[in-house]
């Protein structure tokens, strides 16, 4: 499996980065997240966070755009799985932070897993990031 060989979280975050063009939202806190992956060897975790990630982004964008030619009971249906989706992330998230210190499992409780639009927000821009990891892992799993 490609972990074995993921190389150090700053080479990771500059590939994802260029990815990006540059467009991070929250650089540190993806930063934090592949690092405790890295110490706590879970790889498997990160991989579903940033699929689920990816796949709530590309939902949102849908749900955005408003596309008249795109049918409303699709948009429900597409609003109720993104909304899944985000709990997901929220749940695996809370899973792989279980371990780490109450200070770092407050930062992202207070920033993305509050009932509230800026924490919506946080999460909406920290699942963009992850989406860059997502694209990243998919690269190294061809290469």
């Amino acid at each position: 499996m490609y972990h074995k060989l993921l190389p150090e979280a700053n080479k990771i975050l500059n590939e994802v980065e260029k990815l990006s063009s540059n467009s991070l939202y929250f650089r540190d806190d993806l930063e934090i997240l592949i690092k405790i992956t890295q110490q706590n060897e879970k790889f498997r975790l990160l991989e579903k966070i940033s699929f689920h990630a990816k796949f709530s982004n590309g939902l949102l964008k849908v749900i955005k755009r408003k596309d008249p030619l795109i049918e409303e009971t699709f948009l429900l249906k597409s609003s109720g799985e993104y909304k899944d989706n985000l709990q997901i992330v929220i749940s695996l998230l809370v899973s792989l932070l279980k371990e780490e210190s109450d200070f770092i499992r407050t930062i992202f409780e207070e920033k993305y897993f509050g009932l509230n639009q800026q924490c919506l927000n946080n999460l909406n821009d920290l699942c963009s990031d992850l989406s860059y990891l997502k694209l990243y892992l998919n690269d190294l799993k061809d290469g």
